[in-house]
């Protein structure tokens, strides 16, 4: 069966115009593709629809019928309380006029409201019950029209719901369980493997001649893959062979029906006395680094970017702003549990020690739109860690691993999912 949100997309494209029609008024909104998506413009509609929007900074509150819808801009996602609305496509500003992604209007409300607004994809119309049960038709006279029913929006000064971590609406497809992981829903995580083409990584002391870092990635990649597909979980590769990817492209791969992502690296240390002693496995998610050893990662990470196009380069100089909004980034809550989850599941099947869950400005997750993690699967500098992450047998755990803390991840935001509206 299609899920319902994969109809309602199907149509989108074709749809030109929209109609509106409530207790209040029936209009005509014509459909904006300017950025690609289809959207509307949040004026059109607050007619009809009795729309309260306030515009906040990089927020925008939507109020319908005394229920709040927090945009992100250029985010797709809408807020209701402590839940979210997947929307696909992002709401933005043009022109000083609010723009609404469409499938806000054809989806998200009518599960929002179950069954005041009902869409109609063929006739593209979308129609609010009266209260005695009818529907409006036309523009209604005085006698029956229904006031819209609104509420405050929240003060400039309140700050997003951050607790607990917000699942995302998506369409109810209650499924028979999948016997291996329990998990209902379809999935689809991107694995990253790092580095490739020029950019070797790390040499790899301990690996055998001709082996770098990019190589043993790619393979832990693929194992990764094979291992999500065989559990019933989509999975896709951000490279399948020996080629450079710029880093702030890697993340752009997961998005619309993505779950997560989830790059694949190994670490090192420079020449010293530490050097051969560091070993184990970290996993990190963005978020400012704390230690010099975070901060080394960090560097030696983001020394790839060297290896790509002045275009690329420029990156470097956004990521302080970005790290400057992680506080306002919805996934932060939920890369970082998904990083705990992981890393407890490599931990177990890897030789070196346990280094735990580690935050840092990495380039190739400052862009992603989902959870994302870095895991750093062991030392190359490392005699141990090297001929672990050289071995079939070794590269195999880790993939499973990883693919065990996926699982309980996914689980756990099901859990979330099936949580009603109210």
């Amino acid at each position: 069966m299609i899920p319902p949100l994969l109809l309602v997309l199907a149509s989108l494209p074709f749809l030109d115009s929209v109609r509106v029609s409530t207790p209040r008024g029936a209009a005509t909104v014509p459909v904006s593709r300017e950025r690609g998506g289809a959207a509307v413009a949040a004026p059109l509609v607050a007619g009809p629809m009795g729309l309260v929007v306030v515009i906040e900074g990089a927020r925008a509150t939507v109020v319908v019928a005394g229920v709040g819808f927090i945009f992100a801009l250029d985010s797709p996602f809408a807020r209701i309380g402590t839940r979210l609305c997947q929307l696909v496509d992002e709401s933005y500003i043009a022109r000083d006029t609010l723009f609404l992604p469409l499938v806000w209007l054809t989806d998200c409300v009518p599960r929002v409201f179950g069954g005041r607004y009902q869409w109609d994809p063929v006739a593209g119309l979308l129609t609010e019950t009266m209260a005695s049960g009818t529907v409006a038709s036309g523009s209604p006279t005085r006698d029956t029209a229904d006031p819209p029913r609104s509420a405050p929006p929240p003060p400039a000064s309140t700050p997003l719901p951050r607790t607990p971590p917000a699942p995302i609406l998506r369409p109810a497809v209650r499924s028979t369980p999948n016997p291996m992981t329990g998990l209902r829903h379809r999935h689809l995580v991107v694995v990253d493997p790092g580095h490739g083409g020029r950019d070797p990584g790390n040499p790899g002391r301990f690996f055998p001649k001709g082996v770098t870092e990019k190589d043993v990635n790619l393979f832990v990649g693929k194992l990764l893959r094979a291992e999500l597909e065989r559990r019933g979980i989509g999975a896709s590769l951000t490279r399948k062979v020996d080629t450079l990817i710029d880093l702030h492209d890697r993340a752009g791969y997961c998005r619309d029906d993505c779950d997560l992502f989830v790059s694949i690296h190994v670490n090192s240390m420079p020449t010293g006395r530490r050097s051969p002693v560091a070993n184990g496995v970290e996993t990190y998610f963005l978020s400012e680094a704390k230690t010099e050893a975070q901060r080394r990662v960090r560097r030696m990470e983001n020394e790839s970017i060297r290896f790509e196009s002045p275009d690329a380069q420029a990156v470097e100089g956004a990521l302080a702003t970005i790290l400057k909004d992680l506080q306002q980034n919805e996934y932060l809550r939920e890369s970082a549990r998904l990083a705990e989850l992981v890393q407890q599941r490599v931990a177990v099947v890897h030789p070196g020690e346990d280094r735990g869950v580690q935050q840092a400005g990495f380039y190739v997750l400052n862009t992603a739109r989902r959870p994302a993690i870095l895991v750093e699967t062991g030392f190359a500098t490392n005699k141990q860690d090297g001929a672990f992450l050289a071995s079939a047998l070794g590269q195999r755990k880790i993939a499973n691993a990883i693919a065990d803390g996926i699982v309980n991840y996914l689980l756990e935001l099901e859990r979330k999912l099936w949580v009603g509206l109210p």
